[in-house]
């Protein structure tokens, strides 16, 4: 066995670890023993240009000591370090006073009467108390715009900068490169005459920027700071103010640590509070999944749970107009309306649509309420709106319809396959993650109709029509199979029903099926031939593969070419869907969808049933009895609606879920709701659905509730309140509770804790999981009993056993063969970075002020043929119907493709977009929309 290498911390000997520096092995040992630092931050490679972190070191006890840098030193066996003796404690001192004397003087005084900055900390604690230098301040405009410029440069809704603050540590510019990989910063002069600039030295406003807060959330001084983290520090001086003249108690500022409730990458937030409001939200630096790092979203998109158009009261819809009631008559009349509605149609006649942004214990419970209490199997979530192929196929494929590995794999992987995904725009900290292993040359592969930002870094961009996933994904099946490529070891023993798969693929006319997809089969095949001789391949795909009529089988092609070259199983490979809802995986986990209850246990199966009814005590603690348990799997979305509008659908409980908005065909989806006997609504704000509701019950964010959220690598993480509910609101999960009790059901009090133990004991892969054993990290299910999680699936076996392959020919849309005549173009749809979905959220912060509005991108000749310019008002329609927008001439697009994305309720992009549905699931089809345009 190797013998443990040791070092000295100040005389005591610790065992030191591969790859430490002295810093981090300070660190790790004694956190009370800080060594300052001013150009560190432990997610930044070291750098060591200020010094201030140096260490006497020496080979032996009593040996000649060196002063050296601790943040890039490496630590070796039989090491000295003195971390404050009187030769460093100078240094440092003489250090830190030439850094104040560039600087304003100001910041003296400050640093040693209330220091707020982790410069001024560092001022304090060094000792300095005078600066016996002459000052050469730094006074730099701001940028060259062609407005008349400051120091201080507030062009931008959430970001500040003040170069006179500013000390030459460099760690925004090296935050803005290695955190975000946007390298928007960077140094310009030499000597006294260097400066940070933004671009090519403009605003921030005017510059890339993409607003993640990564170089504000680093600067150590606030030379570039965000208004959130001014606020926090005028709280904390506050605190301060109080203390020192012994006034009441202050307030101390709490920090919660929670979940981002915006996309499924799960990033975890620090949300600083005092007084019961929230002042800033960073990122904590330990956090597994995103390792200090945010969007401008997570960051800076929060003050929509406090503002004024929040619901704060139930309401009940009288003569035609919403008005304010209690809850217990929101509960006594919705109770009534729906025993009426059960007695006179039967269970079947009433359904609920859960929802990814509510916690897994709110969606567990709502789920129960319909079949353990109402007695249907009609309820459904916005899964079957994205991912509902990524869940069927991958079960078909491997037995789990879930991440295969973490995205913490892409550091072993050598090369990305990215298919119909854009992440930098919707899932950012992944899509900076990928990004940035790109930019240190690992090649990636692309499949997108759109140039996105990721397509421009990309080795091969294959830039296929939409709705041909499957054409192109078959012919790199070919091309695998025809270069002799197959990992054979793999297929014979870990997968079925290959012979069959290859003898179709290599029956394929490939030439076709390169025209119908508009690509070049040269690209594609060296696309395919790179994807099966890496080593570790990992394929990510979004909602590009999944909104398609094949979306199902575009997800089983993906399956086939992880499995031709064995890219499951271990470390840096995988199938990987990029969820597009914070919830999503959780929402179907929990059993919000017809045909599985909660843990995928098929519905109908007579064992289920029984597992489900002991679990939910139905023969003692519900108004359902044994026969009123429902065993026919129950209506999807889109059938909901459509029985809705035919009669048989009377009543509909819709959790946080504008499906006026979002859901295809909106003319379809009004109709339908108009329909209703009943429709109840529990939403933040009045949506364009909740306008319709007979009955709205006020809910809270995510920033106001506790429970866990399961993110898209299957990590379930703990969603802790950081502030009481809103007055007058309840959580969602109280909501329910309370209305199942009032039905009859006796569920007791909402508690994350006890729900949480309740859903373990039904769900195999939430099995050992506790509140407790989930700590600030989480743990990725199956997580078994003794509380072990698993990064990766499919090590050995497949949850079905051995993998199976599936073959399917391309088929074109029905709405492409039914519309493409007299509507030639095809418009597709997505998200941008700084909108998530609707806009409920985001188009109440300061984000609207960055983008405001819906653009169509057109391709330059297409435009041209249409006598369009750039920034045209322009008709946009299909055969459901038109709205009007601003076009943008753009290369991002090939001709015949139109694109644009579906924020803004003004515009309601969703008129246009039709009925065609997934064929196995039946997600709709927002990725293929016949349209025309003109000038408007």
């Amino acid at each position: 066995m190797q013998q443990a290498k040791t070092a000295f911390l100040n005389g005591v000997p610790y065992d030191i670890s591969e790859g430490e520096t002295i810093l981090s092995f300070s660190r790790r040992i004694d956190e009370t023993n800080e060594i300052p630092t001013l150009c560190d931050d432990t997610r930044l490679a070291p750098y060591g240009s200020c010094r201030v972190c140096s260490v006497d070191v020496a080979l032996t006890a009593d040996g000649p000591r060196k002063v050296m840098a601790s943040c890039h030193t490496p630590i070796t066996d039989g090491m000295h370090i003195f971390t404050h003796s009187e030769r460093v404690e100078k240094l440092r001192k003489n250090i830190v006073e030439l850094v104040l004397s560039d600087l304003p003087e100001h910041m003296l005084t400050k640093s040693l009467t209330s220091p707020t900055t982790e410069f001024e900390q560092v001022v304090n604690e060094t000792g300095v108390s005078q600066v016996r230098f002459n000052s050469p301040k730094k006074s730099f405009p701001a940028s060259n715009s062609s407005q008349e410029t400051q120091s201080v440069d507030d062009s931008h809704p959430f970001m500040r900068s003040d170069l006179s603050m500013c000390i030459d540590c460099n760690r925004c510019v090296r935050a803005c490169d290695e955190i975000q990989g946007e390298q928007v910063l960077s140094v310009s002069g030499r000597g006294f005459d260097a400066k940070i600039i933004k671009g090519q030295d403009v605003s921030f406003k005017e510059s890339d920027c993409v607003s993640c807060g990564a170089c504000a959330q680093t600067c150590p001084t606030g030379a570039i700071s965000d208004i959130f983290r001014e606020g926090l520090a005028s709280a904390y001086l506050e605190n301060i103010k109080q203390e020192s003249t012994e006034q009441d108690n202050p307030k101390p500022i709490d920090k919660v640590r929670t979940v981002c409730s915006y996309c499924g990458v799960g990033c975890n937030l620090e949300v600083s509070v005092k007084d019961n409001k929230i002042l800033s939200i960073e990122a904590p630096t330990d956090a597994e999944v995103n390792s200090g790092h945010t969007c401008l979203k997570g960051r800076y998109a929060w003050r929509f749970y406090d503002h004024d158009d929040r619901l704060d009261s139930p309401m009940i819809k009288v003569n035609g107009t919403l008005q304010k009631v209690s809850w217990q008559d929101a509960y006594e009349y919705i109770a009534k309306r729906l025993t009426n509605i059960k007695t006179e149609y039967g269970s079947d006649a009433i359904a609920g649509i859960s929802s990814a942004r509510c916690t897994n214990e709110e969606n567990y419970l709502l789920q129960k309420m319909m079949r353990a209490v109402i007695g249907t199997n009609n309820i459904d979530c916005c899964a079957r709106v994205c991912h509902s192929p990524t869940a069927y196929g991958m079960q078909k494929s491997f037995g789990t319809g879930a991440a295969t590995n973490s995205i913490e794999d892409l550091k072993q992987t050598e090369l990305i396959l990215l298919i119909g995904a854009n992440p930098t725009a919707a899932h950012p900290v992944t899509g900076a993650k990928i990004k940035q292993k790109v930019m240190k040359g690992t090649p990636l592969i692309v499949l997108d109709p759109v140039k996105t930002e990721l397509a421009r870094y990309a080795n091969w961009h294959i830039q296929l029509r939409p709705g041909t996933n499957v054409a192109v994904l078959n012919m790199m099946a070919y091309f695998i199979i025809e270069a002799g490529l197959v990992d054979n070891d793999f297929v014979q023993t870990r997968t079925e029903e290959y012979q069959s798969y290859a003898q179709a693929i290599q029956a394929l006319n490939i030439d076709q099926l390169a025209a119908i997809a508009g690509v070049d089969k040269y690209l594609v095949k060296e696309a395919a031939i790179a994807y099966a001789k890496a080593n570790k391949a990992m394929s990510f795909h979004g909602l590009g593969v999944t909104e398609h009529s094949q979306g199902s089988r575009a997800i089983m092609c993906i399956a086939d070419l992880v499995m031709l070259t064995g890219n499951v199983g271990s470390e840096g490979v995988g199938m990987n869907p990029l969820r597009g809802q914070n919830n999503v995986q959780g929402a179907a986990d929990m059993g919000c969808q017809p045909h599985q209850g909660a843990g995928y246990l098929v519905i109908n199966e007579p064992n289920n049933i029984k597992a489900y009814q002991e679990h939910y005590q139905v023969t003692e603690n519900s108004l359902v009895n044994l026969k009123e348990w429902p065993t026919e799997i129950g209506y999807k979305i889109p059938e909901m609606f459509n029985a809705a509008l035919a009669g048989d659908l009377k009543a509909l409980w819709i959790l946080g879920e504008d499906v006026v908005q979002t859901d295809p065909n909106q003319q379809h989806v009004v109709a339908s709701l108009e329909n209703l006997d009943l429709l109840i609504v529990q939403e933040i704000f009045l949506s364009e659905t909740a306008k319709m509701a007979d009955v709205v019950l006020p809910g809270t964010s995510f920033l106001e509730k506790s429970g866990t959220f399961t993110n898209g690598e299957r990590r379930v993480q703990r969603v802790n309140a950081a502030v009481p509910a809103k007055q007058g609101c309840k959580t969602d999960g109280d909501i329910i509770v309370e209305m199942m009790n009032a039905l009859g059901y006796q569920q007791a009090p909402y508690s994350p804790e006890s729900l949480l133990d309740e859903i373990s004991k039904i769900v195999p892969f939430f099995a050992g999981i506790t509140w407790q054993n989930l700590g600030d990290n989480g743990l990725q299910w199956p997580v078994y009993e003794e509380g072990v999680d698993t990064k990766i699936l499919h090590i050995n076996n497949f949850k079905r056993g051995l993998g199976k392959f599936h073959f399917f020919e391309f088929e074109e849309s029905t709405e492409v063969l039914n519309n493409s005549e007299k509507l030639p173009f095809i418009l597709t749809t997505s998200r941008n970075l700084e909108h998530y979905n609707a806009g409920t959220m985001t188009r109440r912060s300061g984000n609207e002020i960055i983008v405001d509005e819906d653009v169509l991108l057109i391709n330059q000749l297409d435009a041209q043929e249409k006598g369009i310019e750039d920034r045209s008002k322009v008709r946009l329609f299909s055969a459901r119907g038109e709205i009007t927008l601003t076009a943008e001439l753009s290369d991002k697009v090939n001709r015949g493709v139109l694109f644009t994305t579906f924020h803004f309720p003004e515009l309601m992009i969703n008129r246009v977009t039709g009925d065609v549905t997934d064929k196995h699931t039946k997600c709709p089809e927002y990725k293929v929309v016949a349209v025309d345009i003109d000038l408007a």
